[in-house]
């Protein structure tokens, strides 16, 4: 008996002086990653991570559909944190396939920091992917399902557009549309929301980015502060609204509410002018707006992301680098798809170099990036910083093509 208790206490001590202290050192390892990454970064490589755009800007090329040594050549120039692809980019699904694949191996190992590799698939009408392909997978627009009233249905859509944009290469998509539909004069916002009803907005919002994530699809809730009641359109020209901040709390913002409290991960900002809030900035360039209501009030730590910075109403009233460097400012962390990279990149060099931004400031976005993307298994810590671009034109054919 005294041997069996000298056998058990053994191995008590065993486990007590190796295998647990084993286990709780690898948690902060872990936790660790991102953290470790940013701190081999160069300021050109943290820089470089705040963009999302097109795989054109990169490979300086008119189309690009298949990986390509332009293309490679383009991500180790200006290793950016993410890619956005159109209908443009999709001609079969095994090219579609090989594409991303391509583009995420580069950025791996070039800087052992993966690829956020996006779309739009909200369902209904903006289904890049599902309209290309004309996949049977096809999911109904929002409006469609909110009408139905089931919150299931909401997660079967999510989940089914999670698995074909999982299978095509895809991370990430920019929906859904957490926006609660006003029906304004002009509106922009109508079958791409879910409904009137901010609660079934949020409900069913939730349960679209549950049947996402089932499938490691992140999801980008948008476009906050809300954009139903955004009478114009911000592709084109200037949209705005005449919601008050106390509007928002009382609907527009439950479903966002009801997204951070969940965890959501990314967050898309409008280019609406709030006019009784903002009068002289797009919400994605207001401190007050992203700073001060977005993170301060509601308290969102996640990534926030701009909408795309050609559209009109931002193209029509600043330049590209003041128009990256104010989104900073405001709080953005992601800068989507800017009129032309070389300008947005050399912008925020600029005012790195002026002092109106500083590097704490970048690292304060980078830092969040890379938290998510190590949450998604895409940081190899062991791989160095990439060279500095050199003084030579950018990448050519920066078209204008696409919003």
């Amino acid at each position: 008996m005294k041997a069996m208790r000298r056998c058990v206490t053994g191995l008590l001590c065993f486990l007590c002086a190796f295998l647990i202290p084993l286990m709780v050192l690898d948690v902060p390892a872990f936790a660790d990653e991102a953290e470790e990454a940013l701190s081999r970064m160069s300021l050109h490589e943290k820089v470089c991570q705040l963009f999302i755009v097109l795989p054109e800007q990169l490979s300086g090329t008119e189309k690009v559909t298949a990986g390509t040594g332009a293309l490679n050549k383009g991500l180790q120039r200006y290793p950016v944190g993410g890619v956005i692809l159109f209908p443009a980019n999709m001609v079969s699904g095994s090219r579609l396939t090989g594409l991303n694949a391509f583009m995420q191996t580069c950025s791996l190992e070039n800087t052992g920091i993966g690829l956020l590799i996006g779309v739009d698939e909200e369902g209904g009408g903006v289904s890049r992917v599902a309209n290309t392909f004309k996949l049977r997978e096809r999911q109904q627009a929002a409006s469609a399902i909110g009408r139905g009233g089931d919150a299931k249905a909401a997660y079967r859509a999510g989940l089914a557009i999670g698995k074909y944009l999982s299978r095509y290469g895809f991370n990430l998509d920019f929906a859904p549309v957490m926006d609660v539909r006003s029906d304004v004069r002009d509106a922009e916002i109508t079958l791409r929301a879910f409904s009137k009803d901010p609660r079934t907005v949020g409900e069913m919002g939730l349960r679209f980015m549950e049947g996402l994530r089932d499938h490691d699809i992140i999801s980008v809730m948008k476009h906050f502060p809300g954009h139903g009641a955004v009478s114009g359109n911000t592709h084109d020209g200037q949209g705005t609204s005449l919601l008050t901040v106390e509007d928002w709390r009382n609907a527009d913002w439950l479903p966002f509410r009801a997204g951070i409290e969940a965890g959501a991960e990314m967050m898309m900002i409008s280019h609406q002018v709030a006019v009784n809030v903002d009068a002289e900035r797009p919400a994605s360039l207001s401190p007050l707006i992203v700073t001060g209501l977005l993170r301060g009030e509601l308290g969102f730590d996640g990534v926030a992301v701009t909408d795309a910075l050609r559209m009109g109403a931002i193209k029509k009233s600043c330049s590209t680098a003041e128009a990256c460097v104010m989104a900073l400012e405001a709080g953005c962390d992601m800068l989507l798809m800017p009129s032309s990279l070389r300008e947005g990149y050399t912008g925020v060099m600029d005012a790195l170099a002026s002092g109106r931004l500083t590097e704490e400031r970048i690292d304060e976005s980078v830092r969040r990036i890379l938290r998510m993307k190590d949450h998604h298994g895409l940081i190899d810590v062991d791989f160095g910083a990439a060279e500095e671009p050199d003084e030579g034109p950018g990448p050519a054919g920066e078209t204008e093509s696409r919003k």
